[in-house]
């Protein structure tokens, strides 16, 4: 887009890459020439990798590594022109990101993305007939969902999230196109600022992230609203205004999702609800404020007036005391006597005033209509009251629709004492039991009242969460739905028992029960589970008078648990069985609901190619067409998550494109006729096969070790929940399992080695490649299952995977030790390679990367064989699409590699620098150089500090008449160890770091 002017701009500006915000190496070094540094590492790389043809031991990216490692201890490098050439080739990165997300959402021009969703107005069923009565019943299904979610993905700071977002959409927030002189401020940032996350991230902050986005997605709807009343106009001029669309619903579980986080109070949950409110109330108010400044000040207006003062009063009167509202709860998270007693007295005034309190949207509702029968005479008015009245019919009284979630063990938890839950609820030998004695407690359940103090009194978290759900129904929207998402369910007593606690609560009306089939187990019995759920008189009872049926799906822990690719297989087995099951009990026409939750990395569910890819991916055509050919009301949610998926919604014209491909994706026709499903015992095969590899190598030990004990220090805090800390150093892991799917992923891009989505692939290929070409080239849907491990080959370097492994390598650092020109130099690193031999680990890792060499070979010999780029009349996307790095982004991303290698063997020769000194504070020498040894830099940096103290001076030699310059040792202090390990230590650890964030922008998202 704008690779011409970045040139002009990086060759006038030569040094804006320096990070301005605070040096970490000094002096600076103004003298080294970075793009010819940059130049020169590449020819070096471009000759390294050509020793490989006659050395099949060399390792270009480590041979750079050690390049510049001889470069640094010459004196021929500085550590300061090596944290300005990160900073140029986080700069390259991140441009290269948004070039393609810009390509990933496609036509980003307003006028040319509100033609389009035109079209799709116009293509809907009755528009062209003018049959107002089919054309309002097509409008008022839910064809899909936006899902905001925070996983921690928040990898970098704000500012240069939203600069992503500007330079993807090529607009600014107010709808221009950059300029010359906007993009070189962009640029500017761009290079002097570090790509990492922000120091701090709240829940509070992910949030308002959070409200943004919805807030730009809304701002999008709106456009696409007064296209549709527009285009109605013309072909219902009688009635267009009394249309009810609704299409596409805005959900958000951010502050509400209690999964796997014990910091998150009720109170803050309640307080956000209460914000949600006031903003949706606000919104109301400015607009109606605005519709009423339309009105002409006339005799024939007087009664639209009068009615639109009414609208306006009573939403004034319901943000009265708002402020205070959300304060108090927001406050009594602290737990403190004070909050408490304030959280009383408001909750009373709440309960009181409940009467006068505005909870239904329908009353709003009921009095725009009221507004619109009365503006008849006027077209202009009449058209924003409609608008107005499907937000409010859409979004209720909040910004938007709420799912809040938790764990099937915490369901479990609460009713193990009702009815003596002692073994798994899928223990053959008391499945029957449990399930008789929850129908017992269904059966006679009688529903109770609660107030706030009930919430402060319960322990149990699924009891307080359906507490917290009752008060919001009760005081925030009696009326929109809240959907109760239940994580790792495997068995259908667990939806079953939470529908207990629904009615014991009584709010079983107005909440979707919706279980979450994610692990291995419960993806391969999901049908089955639904299919018990439906036979039980409780269930189906509650699901017909709610008129709908929810599950979800999970692209993150069954990517990790099965392999991605075969992940996908795997839920798309799902969805197809649920189609048999809503068969098999005649539940058309019931609304089914599918949340495809997958994350914004290829890892995690987010297809490459481009936003229409993306979505076939989660959502085949083969299983959409079955679960519509029951006769349900089929409805498709999907997840934004964390940072990198609210990039998509900062800006919103950016926004404008996203909702415009989900509507054009709306309009594909879904053609079943795919060789995929006529193949299905190779195919079936082909799959279980990389579940088995995945499978294994999650059970491997040594494979937890290298995730664990030295990857996860690569990674650094991207959200309020972190993710580099999930287990303390001294645990022992025994499986991969154990690390959530975020922080698995994330290692995986920065160790090198996309191994969750290209691992197994080459075993299944290897079994019959002729029909995996003969398949990959006329199948669609294989070969977009396929171009997922494709993209993630192209991203992977095995040779920076050995690097990280080779540094492990005691025989590494005595053959560095012989090569060492310093004979001290040399000590240290025979000390490192004594270290290293002690905990004798590099044999189990270097076993574990044989066991991916040996698959990556497979998988690149069925690439050479196959015709993996076909043209685009085999293919759903180009062959330029399918080039998925370039050799430039190739050379930056190996660079970086060989970059981070060399700091580390600078952090491993520090390491063993640090003196002797006798156990205290609960650790020895030997145990700080393991910590740094699995670059855990940061904690063995602060323990260090505070076991050699820096002492400013001598308290007695302050104030005797004369001056003196001499210290005694006793207050010097260790300033040396200070200055000469201690500091460089951490500092190296931070650009290592940096180079992280330049690593998740070329493969595009973090884990």
């Amino acid at each position: 887009m704008w690779r011409r002017l970045l040139k002009e701009f990086l060759a006038k500006e030569k040094l804006l890459f320096l990070p301005v915000e605070g040096v970490s190496f000094e002096p600076v070094d103004y003298e080294t020439d970075i793009f010819a540094l940059y130049q020169s590492l590449k020819e070096s790389l471009t000759h390294f990798r050509l020793l490989i043809r006659e050395n099949p031991f060399a390792n270009p990216i480590l041979l750079l590594a050690v390049n510049l490692a001889r470069r640094l201890e010459k004196g021929e490098l500085t550590f300061s022109a090596l944290e300005q050439l990160t900073q140029f080739l986080d700069g390259q990165a991140f441009l290269a990101r948004a070039e393609r997300l810009h390509k990933y959402v496609g036509v980003v021009d307003p006028l040319e993305n509100l033609a389009s969703l035109k079209e799709f107005v116009a293509s809907l069923p009755g528009l062209a007939e003018k049959d107002f009565d089919a054309f309002n019943q097509s409008l008022g299904r839910e064809l899909f969902g936006l899902v905001v979610t925070a996983h921690p993905t928040f990898a970098l700071r704000e500012e240069l999230l939203r600069l992503l977002a500007d330079l993807a959409s090529g607009r600014n927030l107010a709808g221009v196109p950059l300029n010359e002189s906007q993009l070189r401020e962009i640029f500017k940032n761009i290079f002097t600022k570090e790509h990492l996350s922000d120091p701090e991230i709240t829940l509070e902050k992910e949030h308002r992230l959070a409200l943004e986005a919805i807030f730009n997605i809304k701002k999008a709807l709106w456009r696409f609203y007064d296209q549709l009343f527009r285009l109605a106009r013309e072909h219902f001029p009688e009635k267009w205004w009394q249309l009810r669309p609704r299409l596409v619903t805005v959900a958000s579980w951010v502050g509400y999702d209690l999964d796997g986080r014990r910091d998150i109070a009720w109170t803050q949950s309640f307080a956000f609800r209460l914000e949600e409110r006031k903003l949706a109330l606000e919104y109301y108010l400015k607009e109606a404020q605005y519709i009423l400044d339309l009105c002409p000040i006339a005799q024939e207006a007087e009664a639209l007036r009068a009615c639109l003062a009414q609208i306006i009063q009573i939403i004034s009167e319901n943000l009265s005391g708002a402020e205070e509202e959300i304060a108090v709860f927001s406050a009594a998270s602290a737990g403190s006597e004070e909050s408490l007693e304030a959280l009383r007295l408001v909750a009373k005034r709440m309960y009181q005033a409940l009467g006068r309190r505005l909870v239904r949207p329908s009353t709003l509702v009921r009095l725009i209509d009221e507004a619109a029968q009365k503006a008849q005479a006027f077209p202009e008015v009449l058209h924003r009251l409609a608008i107005l009245r499907t937000e409010v019919e859409n979004f209720g009284l909040g910004v938007s629709h709420i799912h809040v979630r938790l764990n099937a063990k915490q369901i479990h938890n609460a009713i193990r004492g009702l009815i003596g839950l002692e073994t798994d609820p899928e223990d053959p030998s008391s499945k029957k039991t449990y399930l008789k004695a929850v129908d017992a407690l269904l059966a006679g359940v009688k529903p109770v009242t609660i107030n706030f103090g009930s919430l402060i009194a319960e322990r149990t978290t699924a009891k307080r969460l359906f507490m917290l759900v009752t008060q919001m129904l009760k005081y925030c929207d009696a009326e929109t739905p809240i959907r109760f998402l239940i994580a790792e369910t495997e068995s259908s007593f667990t939806p079953i028992a939470a529908l207990y606690f629904a009615k014991l609560f009584n709010v079983e009306e107005k909440i979707d029960l919706s279980p979450l089939f994610e692990t291995p187990r419960a993806l391969f019995r999901g049908a089955r589970i639904v299919d018990e759920m439906l036979a039980n008189q409780f269930y189906r009872r509650y699901v017909l008078a709610r008129g709908r049926l929810c599950i979800q799906t999970g692209f993150s822990d069954a990517g990790r648990h099965l392999g991605q690719t075969a992940a996908s297989f795997a839920i798309e087995n799902l969805r197809r069985r649920l189609a048999r099951v809503i068969e098999k009990h005649r539940l058309a026409p019931l609304e089914v609901v599918i949340f495809n939750t997958h994350g914004e990395s290829i890892g995690r569910g987010a297809h490459p190619a481009s936003f229409k890819a993306r979505l076939q991916y989660i959502m085949s055509p083969r299983s959409r067409a079955e679960l519509l050919k029951t006769g349900a009301l089929l409805k498709e949610e999907f997840s934004f998550q964390g940072g990198d998926g609210y990039v998509y919604f900062l800006n919103p014209y950016l926004a404008l494109a996203v909702l415009t491909r989900i509507f054009e994706f709306a309009r594909e026709p879904l053609d079943t006729d795919d060789p995929f499903y006529r193949e299905w015992d190779y195919v079936f095969e082909f799959f279980a096969t990389v579940q088995q590899f995945n499978e294994r190598i999650m059970q491997d030990p040594d494979y937890a070790l290298l995730l664990h004990e030295y990857g996860r220090n690569l990674l650094y805090p991207t959200g309020s929940r972190a993710v580099r800390r999930q287990f303390e150093v001294e645990k022992q892991l025994f499986s991969a399992a154990e690390i959530r799917a975020i922080p698995h992923n994330a290692i995986l891009h920065q160790l090198g080695l996309l191994a969750n989505t290209i691992g197994g692939v080459g075993q299944a290929v290897k079994k019959n490649p002729e029909q995996f070409a003969c398949l990959e080239q006329s199948s669609p849907r294989f070969k977009l299952l396929i171009s997922l491990a494709e993209y993630a080959f192209s991203f992977s370097d095995f040779y920076a995977f050995l690097g990280y492994l080779a540094i492990l390598d005691p025989g590494f650092w005595l053959m560095a030790a012989a090569q060492a020109e310093n004979p001290q130099h040399t000590q240290e690193l025979r000390q490192v390679a004594d270290f290293l031999e002690l905990h004798a680990k590099y044999a189990n890792l270097a076993r574990v990367g044989r066991i991916f060499y040996r698959d990556i070979l497979d998988f690149t010999a069925a690439l050479q064989r196959a015709t993996c780029f076909p043209g685009e009349n085999t293919s759903s996307y180009s062959v330029e699409e399918r080039r998925w790095l370039d050799a430039e982004l190739r050379d930056v991303l190996e660079i970086l590699h060989a970059l981070r290698l060399a700091l580390i063997y600078q952090i491993f020769s520090l390491a063993v620098q640090i003196p002797e000194f006798s156990p205290q504070r609960g650790t020895t020498r030997e145990e700080i150089i393991e910590r740094i040894l699995h670059l855990d830099v940061e904690n063995a940096v602060n323990i260090l500090k505070n076991i050699f103290p820096l002492l400013e001076s001598s308290p007695e030699a302050k104030d005797f008449g004369e001056k003196a310059t001499y210290h005694t040792e006793q207050y010097l202090g260790y300033f040396q160890e200070h200055q000469n390990i201690f500091n460089p230590l951490a500092a190296l650890y931070k650009l290592i770091l940096r180079i992280s964030g330049g690593i998740t922008h070329l493969i595009g998202a973090f884990g």
